[in-house]
């Protein structure tokens, strides 16, 4: 993502934006996981993902010592083999279970969300987040002009997506973990 000055340094189109992709960013975030919440995933994405998972997690334990590892938290947390048996729970859970999993345990109402940045838009992004301000995408005029109109009515929605943002702190790096 950039901050504002960036865009403005770099598309002369974009001299009026005040802030950066953050904004919209985060709209885009929290209305992909309130839709996901409201309708769960579809059988393709929920497949797709199933199959990333099964074969991803197999990457957690390539060397011997990965595998000794995961075998010592294994019998620690009372399991035999926990990759193993992730493998086989993978395998074995339906988009009906995850659906209602998502239901049952997702929400958006009181999330805690970070967001770095650089300090010249800290206060601009907070304002933002705060008064709820709309935050359209911002695009060079050569990207805009090759997307499709889909995508561009969808940012539209996007931009104005309600969040529902209560406080914002502005925290200095140096007092990141005091």
């Amino acid at each position: 993502m950039q901050i504002a000055s960036q865009l403005k340094s770099q598309y002369e189109e974009l001299a009026d934006v005040s802030i950066g992709h953050a904004h919209f960013a985060l709209r885009m975030a929290i209305r992909e996981f309130d839709l996901m919440i409201k309708n769960g995933m579809d059988k393709d994405d929920f497949e797709a993902t199933k199959t990333f998972l099964r074969s991803y997690t197999k990457l957690y334990a390539q060397s011997p010592a990965q595998q000794l590892g995961w075998l010592m938290d294994s019998r620690f947390y009372g399991r035999a083999d926990y990759l193993a048996e992730l493998d086989t729970l993978l395998e074995n859970t339906t988009l009906e279970q995850v659906n209602a999993a998502i239901r049952k345990h997702w929400q958006t109402d009181n999330m805690f969300v970070t967001i770095v940045t650089d300090t010249s838009e800290a206060q601009p992004l907070a304002d933002s987040l705060i008064n709820n301000t709309p935050s359209p995408m911002s695009y060079s005029n050569l990207v805009k002009s090759g997307l499709p109109a889909d995508v561009l009515a969808e940012d539209e929605v996007v931009g104005v997506y309600p969040l529902n943002i209560k406080k914002v702190n502005i925290v200095e790096s140096a007092d990141t973990f005091k």
